[in-house]
């Protein structure tokens, strides 16, 4: 059965941005009527913002990581789904501007088949990878592993839109997530050149008729899609040589195939069209991007609490955020009391 493929939350990093810049940026959002919910001392961050525009576009950025205790220049990370960069590119370019290097970090690359969960077997090529559920939901990595390369999970997408948008699809809708980080961190003018490769941790299959296989067979196959048996080394290699023709699902080939024109869209909106082009591919100025799911639950919670800074218009542009009553060596403002004192 052919498979769709996707990209769901795509992230980059800006290295050695000045503190100065990250402030520029949250007084930009400010100016522009943003949504804005600042945090800091959240997690792997000092600090944290969270923005969304009016028609649902979201953008979370993260700005110097604990690590990085000497300097002033720090690692400002972002990410969102690939099609909403291009609603805060005009944000970003004066980030582009100042940052040594742009790296690519990682995304979550599904796989849509058109058909019921219980006919999806993923197996992992590493049988230390356990399965665990949450309700229909499989899970290969536990939650404190999600953003790690390989974090996999498959889920019933029709369900999920159902639940979380109240859109009923027409058709069964099922999904394979695989998390793709690289082990060395790309530069994301280059990441057009390294597509995912995840058949080496997983091999997977959708069955479209079960009747033709053996009853035995079947049992093994649903067991081992279930989580509840992973048998031997060598029932592991006949159940694959069973499924490999033609219920293979080949994710090499699927994301080599289509990889170019999925991070088209984030590469250019940062970039501004610099990205290498790979493979031979076609590209032109005008490029048709998909438009994703509203945002998940995780970035719901992101973004609780968001308050809104509506446009004003300044004759200066030299101004600090500041906490009434501080110095300017202040090293965060909260929300609630955040001003702006003009130089």
């Amino acid at each position: 059965m052919k498979a769709s493929v996707s990209i769901d939350k795509f992230v980059m990093e800006y290295k050695d941005v000045p503190l100065g810049a990250y402030y520029g940026l949250m007084r930009d959002a400010a100016m522009n009527g943003f949504q804005m919910k600042p945090t800091s001392y959240w997690g792997d961050y000092c600090y944290e913002l969270h923005l969304r525009k009016e028609n649902g576009a979201y953008l979370h950025v993260f700005y110097k990581n604990y690590r990085e205790t000497e300097g002033h220049l720090h690692t400002l990370r972002l990410e969102t789904r690939p099609e909403h960069y291009l609603h805060f590119h005009e944000l970003l370019e004066p980030i582009r501007k100042v940052a040594s290097r742009i790296t690519f970090v990682g995304c979550d690359v599904a796989y849509d088949v058109s058909t019921s969960l219980e006919n999806v077997i993923v197996i992992p090529t590493d049988m230390r990878r356990e399965m665990t559920h949450e309700g229909t939901t499989r899970y290969f990595g536990l939650p404190h592993q999600r953003k790690t390369n390989g974090y996999c999970r498959i889920y019933d997408k029709r369900l999920e839109r159902w639940e979380k948008q109240k859109i009923m699809l027409d058709h069964e809708l099922s999904r394979i997530e695989i998390v793709y980080k690289p082990d060395q961190k790309l530069l994301l003018s280059d990441v057009g050149r390294y597509p995912p490769e995840q058949n080496d941790k997983y091999f997977a299959a959708v069955v479209t008729d079960w009747d033709v296989l053996p009853r035995k067979r079947v049992e093994q196959i649903r067991n081992m899609r279930d989580g509840a048996e992973m048998y031997t080394q060598r029932i592991r290699k006949g159940v694959k040589e069973t499924l490999a023709n033609p219920y293979h699902v080949d994710f090499n080939r699927l994301a080599r195939e289509q990889w170019v024109s999925l991070v088209e869209v984030p590469c250019v909106a940062v970039l501004g069209g610099s990205v290498n082009r790979s493979f031979n591919s076609d590209w032109c100025n005008d490029f048709v991007y998909t438009v994703y799911d509203l945002p998940t639950e995780e970035n719901d919670r992101k973004h609780t609490g968001l308050c809104r800074f509506w446009k004003t218009s300044y004759t200066t542009h030299h101004c600090l955020p500041l906490v009434e009553g501080m110095s300017k060596n202040i090293s965060y403002a909260p929300l609630k009391t955040l001003k702006f004192y003009y130089m």
